[in-house]
């Protein structure tokens, strides 16, 4: 178990920033830790892995929704459909393959394995819940398996992507230990995160969105991020901009903030802007990784 007291990388003692709270569930009160050296910050409390899953009940909850209720569910579906080209031609560019093997990591519904088994890649999902594991098979006929399954597991990969799901482990340092042993010579880690340096994230503080407490344990920096692939045998190849989430973490952050949709719009464009001049400002970034040689 993490010591949350503790930086897992620094292991400097932790200092409370401020206090936030789940503004999608249960309404309680989470503080938001940070290290005085890397600036790695955590969630404190964590939830155990017994009882986290009630966090994650909720209609609003959309990573696995199907329907499209509303304006904004709607145009959620359309930059999902652009994200999914943008990530596969990533993979391809940075992999230097067109097809392979992958593995993806907290894989939801299953459209990124779905559009990369398209393309002519093989294709195998990792889920913590039996409900998208069900509706991954069924809807795509992909195989999708259990964490603790997959931790077992010897089978070799190209490419490993993790899409704003290493966030949701209690121990991101075994998933790395582990992504270490199964990537193939000269595959790839692609992790996607928030970045809570971000113009938004200091705009909306303990509102902003993508804080996400409980379900994200962990909150990452580029310098933090770094740290971590570095004392688990990783480089960083490189980093993307996701363009689109600074608008939907601002807007989800005013609403948090009681604010009206067109002030998390505007927001959202500043953030974006400076994003657009510096990258590492990003509401979030999509990182490369390689295995040290």
């Amino acid at each position: 178990m993490i010591d949350q007291t503790h930086c897992p990388l620094c292991k400097n003692e932790l200092t409370i920033v401020f206090t936030t709270k789940d503004f999608l569930v249960s309404g309680e009160s989470f503080d938001i830790v940070e290290c005085s050296d890397c600036g790695l910050r955590l969630t404190s409390p964590f939830p155990n892995k017994d009882n986290i899953g009630s966090y994650y009940e909720s209609e609003e909850y959309i990573s696995h929704a199907e329907e499209t209720k509303g304006l904004f569910d709607f145009i959620y579906n359309m930059v999902r459909a652009y994200m999914l080209g943008r990530k596969g031609k990533i993979i391809e560019r940075s992999s230097r393959k067109r097809s392979g093997t992958i593995l993806d990591i907290g894989c939801g519904a299953g459209h990124f394995l779905d559009k990369m088994k398209i393309d002519g890649w093989r294709v195998k999902g990792v889920d913590v819940s039996s409900k998208a594991r069900e509706i991954v098979k069924q809807q795509f006929d992909i195989e999708v398996i259990s964490p603790d399954d997959w931790l077992n597991s010897d089978e070799k990969y190209d490419v490993v992507t993790c899409w704003h799901s290493l966030e949701h482990v209690h121990d991101p340092l075994e998933y790395l230990q582990k992504f270490k042993q199964q990537l193939n010579e000269n595959g790839i880690l692609v992790v996607a995160l928030p970045n809570y340096d971000s113009p938004d994230a200091h705009k909306y503080g303990a509102d902003w969105a993508a804080y996400d407490t409980p379900r994200h344990l962990y909150h990452f920096t580029p310098p933090s991020i770094s740290k971590i692939m570095t004392q688990n045998g990783f480089s960083v190849q490189g980093c993307h901009r996701i363009n689109f989430d600074p608008f939907y973490v601002s807007i989800l952050s005013a609403k948090h903030k009681g604010s009206s949709h067109f002030s998390g719009i505007v927001n959202g464009l500043a953030s974006w802007f400076i994003s657009v001049f510096q990258k590492e400002k990003c509401s979030s970034l999509i990182y490369i990784m390689k295995v040290n040689e």
